[in-house]
């Protein structure tokens, strides 16, 4: 299951498309969830720090970076369709700083795309015609040629990929910038504060780490960084809604689903 993913029940799916090479350097990966019950179901998501641009029926909306968990509660059929951008990499795409996007969901500015591919996107049942049919409007839209946003994607990429970046000053040393010229960049490209990736990369570790089992929760919190078991407690709940050994009883009721 995809680190970011803290339930999925049963009745829910989803899956994802790889980009073409060309577009890899700003869109992670295409996505898809659908649904088929008779009772409401709960899917949580601790997203990571990126910009999606959701398709639902004849809607097309664009979502923000998400601080906390992500929930959303489905029953009937239905099916969505998005697309993951890379982080900081929709600022190619559209000029607003990220923090005015940053826990948002606005319409997606149509007078700037093509029209056309994101009408046959909607219509397609397939969801590999409505990624190819994503590829063209993306290719549609001239990109910006500020460095930035790719200088920030590899910067998080980094912490994401490197367990013992575990404080600000980890990321000034990677950097090479202040903290404050860091504060600005994030804001700007990403939309919420270096601290928040670092800890929020850090949590998906620990969900993994106690969704598989076998580590006791002082050992999570160590391997994290964090000062004594309390202080990681703390964190773990205020973010995901559940004290960990709640998290870790819920989940091996579901099945590690």
């Amino acid at each position: 299951m995809d680190r970011a993913i803290l339930s999925l029940p049963a009745g829910i799916s989803t899956g994802r498309i790889v980009p073409s090479a060309d577009l890899a350097p700003v869109v992670e990966h295409f996505w898809w969830v659908r649904w088929d019950t008779a009772e409401e179901l709960v899917s949580e998501v601790l997203p990571y720090p990126s910009v999606h641009i959701v398709f639902e029926k004849q809607d097309a909306t664009v979502t923000g970076l998400v601080s906390r968990k992500f929930m959303r509660t489905v029953q009937g059929q239905g099916e969505v369709f998005g697309i993951k951008f890379r982080p900081a990499m929709f600022r190619h795409f559209d000029s607003a700083p990220a923090h005015t996007l940053t826990d948002k969901t606005v319409p997606l500015d149509l007078s700037v795309w093509d029209r056309a591919c994101i009408g046959m996107l909607l219509a397609s049942a397939s969801v590999a015609e409505k990624a190819a049919y994503a590829e063209a409007a993306l290719r549609g839209i001239a990109q910006t040629v500020d460095p930035q946003p790719g200088f920030l994607r590899d910067l998080v990429e980094h912490v994401r990929a490197a367990p013992d970046m575990r404080s600000v000053s980890d990321l000034m040393r990677v950097s090479g910038l202040s903290e404050r010229s860091l504060q600005r960049l994030f804001r700007e490209y990403l939309g919420v504060p270096p601290k928040w990736v670092i800890q929020r990369f850090r949590l998906q570790e620990a969900a993994e780490c106690l969704a598989k089992g076998g580590a006791t929760l002082a050992a999570v919190a160590a391997e994290l960084g964090y000062c004594d078991q309390a202080h990681f407690a703390r964190d773990f709940r205020r973010v995901v809604g559940l004290a960990p050994r709640d998290f870790l009883a819920r989940r091996q009721a579901s099945g590690g689903r």
